[in-house]
């Protein structure tokens, strides 16, 4: 019986650790840079990192990641489905991994119709345009049967250098006109950034 507490804390610490290294993305600087048009190019993307997201049992969403010496870079594949109804993508992302609440080092990106952000905080619909300062997406309707959405967000924007073994807190939401929503990691909330992933640079 004396054991049982120790059994527990190892199990929990062994639990914990494998969480981190399941949604932990490790990225390496990229030469290549995409162009911002909801078109997924093999040659602007062959080097990113890919994660897949499972909204519903007929749609999964690919998510691919990389950065550059200025940008982070996603691209969201497959959002509409066969009912053709879209799903709204947005970034959340805190530059400081031990900082863990919303406040000046924590963003929010949407984009729709429109592209809207937010620093220290979230569904904040009054910083909405087309030509946003500091970042950029494709938006709402898409073009020449695509179905994608990509993002570019300046390192600039999020007030970070990036520095080899820089590590920053992301999660990666989909939406759809019922509010429903699906997360990655898939226990990830928009309220807490310590339920995030990692990117490691």
């Amino acid at each position: 019986m004396k054991g049982l507490p120790l059994i527990i804390i190892v199990f929990l610490c062994i639990n914990s650790i494998s969480y981190a290294q399941k949604n932990t993305i490790h990225l390496t600087e990229s030469s290549i840079t995409p162009t911002i048009d909801g078109i997924i190019q093999e040659s602007e993307w062959k080097d990113a990192k890919e994660i897949l997201i499972n909204v519903i049992a007929n749609q999964n969403v690919t998510v691919l990641v990389k950065y550059d010496a200025e940008n982070i870079f996603v691209a969201f594949i497959n959002l509409t489905n066969a009912n053709k109804i879209r799903l709204n993508p947005e970034l959340l992302i805190h530059t400081e991994v031990e900082n863990l609440g919303w406040n000046e080092n924590c963003y929010w990106f949407h984009s729709s119709y429109g592209n809207c952000a937010a620093i220290g905080q979230y569904y904040y619909w009054e910083d909405c345009t087309t030509n946003p300062i500091g970042w950029k997406a494709n938006t709402f309707p898409f073009k020449n049967e695509n179905n994608n959405m990509e993002f570019k967000i300046s390192f600039s924007k999020l007030n970070i250098t990036p520095t080899k073994r820089k590590q920053i807190r992301i999660a990666f939401k989909l939406s759809n006109p019922l509010e429903q929503h699906t997360y990655w990691p898939k226990t990830a909330s928009i309220t807490s950034p310590l339920s995030w992933g990692l990117i490691k640079l």
